[in-house]
């Protein structure tokens, strides 16, 4: 493939990336699509892993620290829109960064970190604003959360306190629905020129969290000949069953978890407490007899006997029945061993919460389970998502807290632990998280032996590897977290705050949240032609002023300053979004309209709601002639001419290429 020369647009300030290590060179291999002039700096010559870079940069790389001022000017720092600081030392990112902040108040500054400066990072973006720092491993916890997760659901995340779903739409109700702007349903769309689409099975949705299921319990219409009272009183009535069957359930529930000596120890302790009873009352009443029984299997014995041999005191102790004896040792010797078993938990309770020493938890029986090795801080990120997800996470970190259960699930310090703990639970899914991929291989073939029915993921730090290794290992899902992590670095570098990724379809997805200024390639136009203009998806929309955003906003909405957007687009979306890269619209509405006076106001109203104008602007489209509309969008043209036709105007739809 021959390598593609930089054209930078003339109007645009230059991209520094400094750091040209195996992360620096995937960040400009991408780069080089949004036609920006790109300079680099490194300590030492770069060792270029892609003959095109060598290339299309030829004469623009420069050798150098990045922690000194006079680099950084020789690179032109000062005149940058963006530097990116991506060495493999977080503390020469951080000194970088000072450095070209002093240089270049404005210029966007993305600094690579690791987990351990997570705190330092933090303060440094509230102090030093336009300045991002971004862990890549961290930054992926998303896409491998997901990847471990079971169910149809190909991406679920959380903005602005909504959370939703992407799926793979087979109902055509669902994707007429998605098709046309349903508040609840929205197409997932992506440039032209990715491909996307060609899917046989449907449309990719996104959707509300929950939705779905919401709507399956729910009947679309009432029976044939029964009353919306009548059914109102049916379901009170399914409801008040069960609310009474609930505790029956959960009690069952409860037995059906327990293993077979948790349920065999209180069956005998039962029939103990009831043959003892039976017993010991033949002389004296039933409540000698619970006394009796009671003080032997609290473990003593000459009390109880005393108590039994009182009712003949003439009775000698060579008299006494011989099976008396030996029931009443056996009772006793049973209490014996139960107090002794008490005693024991009660001091290992309070020894463990004196040394803080605790041992595993038992899981429930046969209860799904998702085992996670070692990974550290970004581990515990895939572990609480998993877990607000509501799925059971055991992890293995050679720092684990003794099997107590966590807000990241319950954590070990061995897998010998982990795995007696799953001895008798199902394991779904393996994740194997460390930096080493030697190690992720290892464990991930020895695993699949012990667990052959659970998905397996490792991660691997190569970028072009990792699907052609998943593919050679077979049955095995090898995420790169490079690959994952450098677009949302490009992302960044051009001022927009990456906030998630999802990998769907093999397709790197990120949540994107802008801020609309005057002027910018977003302001001024409608979700509708934002969407199927530069190919992206709305999520939500926040407005100034407003607590809360709302989520899948009306395609009509026209964007003004100071909203704040968060899309779904890959990073051919952004490219084109950064570039002003608009698709036109294809699609005209042929107008005519017959009303009564009355009438022409809603429809003013309709045309000036989905055409951004006054309705007063829309009067000469209902003057009875035929008229054509403004270019839109298909999707978009499609809502105007349902609405319109059930107003009673003539409509239909016109492709502008056919009128051409």
């Amino acid at each position: 493939m021959a390598p593609l020369p930089i054209h930078p647009m003339p109007h645009q300030r230059p991209i520094v990336v400094c750091g040209l290590g195996s992360l620096g060179q995937a960040c400009l291999l991408r780069l080089l699509d949004f036609e920006s002039a790109l300079i680099c700096l490194d300590l030492n010559a770069p060792a270029w892993t892609h003959p095109e870079l060598a290339v299309a940069l030829a004469g623009q790389v420069l050798q150098g620290d990045m922690r000194r001022p006079e680099a950084l000017r020789r690179v032109g720092v000062v005149e940058a829109r963006s530097v990116l600081l991506l060495s493999s030392e977080s503390t020469v990112n951080f000194e970088a960064a000072l450095q070209v902040r002093l240089l270049n108040p404005s210029a966007e500054i993305v600094v690579r970190s690791s987990s351990q400066d997570a705190s330092f990072g933090a303060l440094l973006e509230q102090r030093l604003p336009g300045i991002a720092v971004v862990d890549p491993l961290l930054l992926t916890a998303g896409a491998v959360a997901q990847s471990l997760r079971s169910g149809d659901q190909a991406a679920l995340f959380e903005v602005d306190g909504h959370r939703f779903e992407v799926f793979d739409a087979i109902d055509p109700a669902e994707i007429a629905a998605a098709s046309a702007y349903d508040r609840n349903y929205r197409l997932l769309r992506l440039p032209r020129e990715t491909g996307w689409g060609a899917s046989p099975r449907g449309h990719m949705v996104v959707s509300p969290l929950g939705f779905r299921r919401s709507l399956t319990s729910i009947p679309t219409q009432l029976p044939a000949g029964e009353s919306a009272a009548a059914e109102g009183r049916i379901r009170r009535g399914r409801f008040r069953a069960q609310r009474l069957m609930r505790p029956w359930q959960r009690a069952w529930e409860w037995l059906r978890q327990r293993t077979p000596l948790q349920s065999i120890v209180p069956a005998l302790l039962l029939l103990l407490l009831a043959g003892g009873i039976g017993v010991f009352s033949l002389q004296g009443g039933w409540r000698q007899g619970l006394f009796v029984t009671l003080a032997l299997l609290k473990g003593e014995y000459v009390d109880p006997v005393n108590v039994l041999l009182a009712e003949s005191p003439k009775q000698t102790l060579a008299d006494v029945d011989g099976r008396l004896i030996a029931g009443t040792l056996l009772y006793s010797l049973i209490g014996t061993l139960l107090t002794s078993g008490l005693v024991a938990v009660i001091l290992e309770r309070l020894l463990s919460a004196r040394f803080g020493i605790t041992r595993p938890r038992p899981l429930k029986r046969g209860s799904a389970q998702i085992l996670l090795l070692h990974g550290g801080a970004m581990a515990a990120q895939v572990g609480a998502a998993l877990k607000r997800a509501r799925l059971q996470v055991v992890r293995v970190e050679a720092s684990g807290n003794g099997g107590s259960a966590t807000r990241e699930g319950v954590v070990v310090e061995r897998l010998e632990n982990a795995e007696t703990l799953l001895r008798h639970c199902r394991v779904e899914a393996i994740g194997l998280l460390s930096t080493d991929l030697l190690a992720n291989l290892h464990g991930a073939l020895s695993l699949q032996q012990r667990w052959p029915k659970a998905r397996l993921v490792i991660l691997s730090h190569a970028v072009e590897a990792a699907e052609r290794l998943g593919e050679l290992l077979g049955g095995v899902t090898v995420l790169s977290t490079m690959d994952l992590a450098c677009d949302a670095l490009v992302a960044t570098a051009f001022g927009e705050r990456v906030e998630g990724i999802a990998r769907i379809q093999g397709s790197n997805l990120l949540l994107v949240r802008y801020q609309i200024k005057t002027g910018d390639s977003l302001w001024g136009r409608s979700i509708a032609r934002l969407e199927s203009g530069y190919g992206v998806t709305v999520i939500t929309r926040g407005q100034p002023g407003t607590a809360g955003a709302k989520a899948l906003p009306a395609p009509e909405t026209v964007l003004a300053e100071g909203d704040q957007l968060v899309i779904l687009a890959d990073l051919s979306g952004l490219r084109r979004i950064e570039l002003g890269r608009l698709d036109s619209p294809g699609w005209r509405l042929q107008l005519e309209a017959h009303l009564p006076a009355e009438a022409l106001f809603e429809v003013k109203q309709c045309l000036g709601r989905y055409f951004g104008q006054p309705p007063g602007a829309m009067a000469h489209l209902l003057d009875g002639g035929t008229h054509l509309s403004d270019p839109l969008d298909e999707d978009f043209a499609r809502l105007v001419q349902s609405k319109l036709t059930r107003l009673g105007v003539r409509c239909s739809l016109q492709p502008i290429a056919s009128m051409d």
